[in-house]
């Protein structure tokens, strides 16, 4: 790890959402591209783009894009990475599951 090396989380303990959000967040506080990288033990770091290791590269990024638009880029591809290299497996298609609200005593909920 080098002193621009800056730790996100890890996609084996956090959702991927709440990691992506951190990463795009870091990304914002500089004035320059920043690499996304995801190792092998699925920790999450920000580093110099000519300082990332390849094999561990989910993209390069730049500030400029927003917060929001930083934020869904890094998410679709960490979703993505974590796909490809075995920490997480596809979702399944099909029917989406019902959402039922938690409503112990079956009443209807205020609107």
């Amino acid at each position: 790890m080098t002193n621009q090396e800056i730790q996100c989380g890890s996609i084996m303990k956090l959702p991927i959402g709440e990691v992506a959000d951190r990463a795009a967040r870091a990304i914002l506080t500089f004035t320059g591209p920043r690499a996304v990288c995801l190792d092998p033990a699925g920790r999450v770091s920000i580093e110099f783009p000519g300082h990332a290791a390849e094999c561990d590269l989910v993209g390069v990024y730049a500030p400029s894009a927003g917060l929001l638009a930083l934020s869904r880029m890094v998410i679709d591809d960490l979703n993505f990475e974590a796909i490809d290299r075995g920490f997480r497996s596809p979702k399944k298609t099909g029917r989406p599951r019902k959402v039922i609200a938690m409503n112990p005593d079956n009443y209807e909920l205020a609107a």
